[in-house]
């Protein structure tokens, strides 16, 4: 099928412009977190942002590619979530669409651009899928510790780092300032890779 006149194009474009948004929300998400004394949340929010704008790169560079010179507009008519709230709404609400992209969307998008012949663009929507899956298990979890006041603490006691300085305390629960820097709380992440 000619791209041009392929529904995989305007898939394409949908796909670049939801996660330029997307993009965009968890950088403001990420100021919110990081504004109520989250620091190391809004280290994870920012890499999703960044990872959000990594996969509109990959939906620009494939329109480029596949439409060439000839691409100069593509309209588009789609609807994006303009939702607000505390943090702990909006983890939730971007917990759902990352489950919506993941497991509706992309999926939906790939099986076009199949049906149309474009296999490396139906891989591109399937890689993108499985990302969203994990970011929205990410957001899942932040919601559900901030949600039960527990993002600082464990049932075990595990190793909690000090990102600002590279502290490591075991224990059941982050210390409320880091003993060396004297940095807060927010500072503090469980280190999987001692535990």
């Amino acid at each position: 099928m000619d791209f041009q006149e392929s529904k995989t194009k305007e898939n394409l474009a949908r796909s670049f412009a939801a996660e330029c948004q997307e993009g965009a929300r968890y950088q403001f998400m990420a100021k919110m977190a990081q504004q109520q004394g989250y620091q190391y949340m809004s280290m994870l929010i920012r890499t999703l942002a960044h990872n959000e704008m990594a996969h509109a790169q990959q939906f620009f560079n494939k329109i480029v590619e596949l439409g060439g010179n000839q691409t100069q507009n593509i309209e588009i008519t789609a609807g994006y979530p303009f939702k607000s709230g505390e943090l702990l709404d909006v983890l939730k609400q971007e917990a759902e669409n990352e489950h919506m992209s993941a497991e509706s969307i992309y999926p939906k998008f790939a099986d076009i651009a199949r049906d149309e012949g474009f296999e490396d663009v139906a891989n591109l929507f399937d890689m993108v899928s499985k990302v969203e899956r994990t970011h929205e298990r990410t957001l899942k979890k932040l919601h559900e510790n901030l949600s039960c006041n527990c993002l600082y603490k464990c049932n075990d006691e595990h190793a909690f780092k000090c990102d600002e300085c590279g502290t490591i305390i075991m224990n059941k629960c982050a210390p409320k300032t880091c003993p060396l820097c004297k940095m807060g709380q927010g500072y503090y992440r469980i280190d999987f890779s001692i535990n």
